[in-house]
């Protein structure tokens, strides 16, 4: 579902929000992906007002939060005063090049209510893959379609679209927070080999 950048500009400009995030992804996040002992380094892509990235920071990362709409970040620098350990960046991670994103990668990638509004999916998720250090994870938080009304299909995932997302990697959990899917992904397929994690499952699989 493609949404022009002048559009989420209006939206965050207009006070609007989304989804605020729920005690029960903050727990998946706590206990799945904590940072390091030595603290790490996460990237939300998509961060909008920022609560997601602030709450990373207490987690143990130090966070890049992008967003492309200049008024999601002035909201989420505006609501955060104080978040030291987030760098705030206006970029379009599926369209920018480059985007100023940490040349020293990341630990944890976030994409929350985001993947359905991508155009390439899998492009997008492998070069964020790419950008992972040894043992991160990306995750995945979205809607899921048969819990979303038919008029706003376009905001979820259904399941095909989720199996799809899991398939190249080489671990993909899921788990379910007040009707979200969360998706935590690590070991990304070097590109172009095609295998899948089930592929990987079946005698012979690596």
């Amino acid at each position: 579902m493609y949404v022009a950048r002048a559009e989420w500009e209006e939206h965050y400009s207009d006070g609007k929000g989304f989804r605020r995030l729920g005690d029960k992804e903050r727990r998946l996040l706590s206990e799945h992906v904590p940072a390091p002992g030595d603290g790490g380094r996460a990237l939300e892509v998509g961060c909008g007002t920022g609560d997601l990235s602030v709450f990373l920071t207490s987690l143990g990362y130090g966070v890049d939060a992008v967003d492309y709409a200049d008024s999601a970040i002035a909201r989420a620098r505006e609501r955060h005063p104080d978040a030291d350990r987030v760098r705030w960046i206006c970029g379009d991670v599926e369209r920018d090049d480059p985007v100023d994103l940490h040349p020293g990668g990341y630990d944890l990638v976030v994409l929350r209510l985001v993947v359905p509004f991508l155009t390439d999916r899998t492009s997008v998720l492998r070069g964020l893959g790419e950008r992972l250090r040894p043992g991160g994870a990306v995750v995945v938080i979205t809607p899921v379609a048969a819990h979303t009304p038919p008029e706003r299909r376009g905001i979820a995932l259904d399941e095909d679209e989720i199996r799809v997302l899991a398939g190249p990697w080489e671990q993909a959990d899921r788990f379910d927070a007040d009707q979200l899917a969360v998706l935590v992904l690590r070991g990304a397929c070097p590109t172009g080999t095609g295998a899948t994690a089930a592929d990987r499952q079946r005698p012979g699989g690596r």
